[in-house]
């Protein structure tokens, strides 16, 4: 349970707020890279409610602009895009991809063009996205993950929106004592691959141990199976603010979820899946595009707007489903939409919500630190490159830190092997 401050200081990412200023801490993936084509129309991104537009020029390079020209406020979104610059339609005022004004047809003085600053933000395209940098001073070491270093036909990232506070969606991700219950019409379908997912079934009570990283938590989740020779362990790396590596088998592709506060209200969500022995394409799980769009843009946008994404009562009555909603992608989604903003302060946290609190302390000893002018990203601690998380069945008297060292050390050597030069 959280006092109102307490919940506000973690969910409010309005300008001005301290968490507004921790998530410009941050590069920020807000775009696939084939969403902007050359010399095309900008497109609109609003991000920590705040809007802006992107372009990319016929150079290749991609501009990345507050929505309003600091002339008179017009929309640049219907700027004229070309000479690698864009131009505010109202009174031709002309930026590059910097954001730097480069011309002002109403203006005798064209030196009067140095005195507009601060119109545009740093940009990294990788991994398929477009990666902005929307804060002030020198950005953070990108990050670096695997899947950022690939070759295209090697990675796949989805994005999607939905209509909930960032921060649910984020628990929802730390949360693995509900993936027996919410996702049981997956994980105990036996007629189905048995990814990860599955390996948790048969047990709703996992056992939580809890270590501290640069990037935020590392946090195991083991369940005892009293039937059998193994238990299942699960591991998930939680990058602060925003970043949850989901567990997935040896033989499964990487997962990963990035989820960003478009605004207090709506979330954008990227599921990114990444493999360098093989095209992406296929090893993709079943429950990565089950029931999704094919638009990879936006791939949850035929569902959004059906009343509770289509709770098929009559199924869950004759004991069909239990969530009555199809899809693993759209049982979250369906739970975090359910209550817009979640007030905390009526909540009550049991032993299976642990991640939850942990994950909550640490948001809220780093936004302290942003709103002290304090280090609190801590990049140059964090080896993102072979960052991965685990599910794994593993023999009962097994140390689960030392398993997981000895995973994550093949997977550093392996990664080495693979981008050797």
């Amino acid at each position: 349970m959280l006092t109102y401050e307490q919940n506000q200081l973690i969910t409010d990412v309005s300008p001005g707020t301290p968490l507004n200023k921790y998530w410009k801490k941050f590069w920020l993936p807000v775009l696939r890279s084939a969403a902007l084509d050359v010399g095309a129309a900008p497109k609109k991104v609003e991000m920590l409610c705040e809007k802006y537009v992107a372009f990319r020029g016929e150079n290749g390079k991609v501009g990345f602009l507050y929505e309003a020209c600091p002339h008179r406020g017009v929309s640049l979104a219907m700027g004229r895009n070309e000479n690698n610059s864009l131009t505010c339609i109202f009174h031709g005022w002309r930026f590059d991809a910097e954001g730097n004004c480069i011309n002002m047809p109403t203006e005798k003085d064209q030196s009067f063009c140095n005195k507009v600053k601060g119109q545009g933000f740093p940009v990294k395209e990788a991994g398929g996205m477009v990666w902005v940098y929307l804060g002030e001073g020198e950005p953070p070491k990108f990050s670096d993950y695997a899947f950022n270093l690939m070759d295209a036909d090697h990675v796949r990232p989805r994005a999607s929106y939905n209509e909930a506070n960032w921060l649910q969606n984020v628990e929802t991700l730390l949360d693995s004592a509900h993936i027996n219950l919410l996702h049981s019409d997956t994980t105990d379908n036996s007629k189905i691959p048995q990814y990860g997912l599955q390996l948790t079934a048969g047990n709703n009570t996992p056992q939580y141990t809890f270590e501290p990283r640069p990037y935020g938590l590392r946090s195991y989740s083991l369940r005892d199976n009293p039937n059998a020779e193994l238990n299942n362990l699960r591991v998930t790396e939680y990058v602060a603010p925003g970043t949850a590596f989901i567990g997935t088998t040896d033989d499964e592709a990487g997962f990963a979820i990035i989820v960003l506060p478009v605004n207090n209200t709506r979330s954008l969500q990227w599921y990114i899946y990444w493999d360098a022995r093989q095209p992406i394409n296929n090893n993709l799980p079943d429950f990565a595009i089950d029931g999704t769009d094919p638009d990879d843009d936006n791939f949850a946008a035929s569902r959004q707007g059906t009343y509770m994404y289509g709770q098929d009562r009559a199924a869950m009555k004759a004991g069909e489903s239990w969530s009555g909603i199809p899809g693993v992608i759209f049982e979250d989604y369906a739970v975090a939409e359910s209550i817009p903003v979640v007030d905390r302060t009526r909540e009550f946290l049991g032993s299976g919500d642990l991640a939850i609190v942990r994950m909550r302390r640490i948001l809220m000893e780093r936004i302290k630190l942003a709103q002290d002018d304090k280090e609190c990203v801590f990049a140059d601690e964090c080896d993102y490159k072979s960052l991965r998380a685990l599910a794994d069945m593993i023999p009962k008297d097994t140390d689960i830190k030392q398993h997981t060292y000895a995973k994550e050390a093949a997977r550093k050597a392996d990664f080495k092997d693979e981008h050797a030069a």
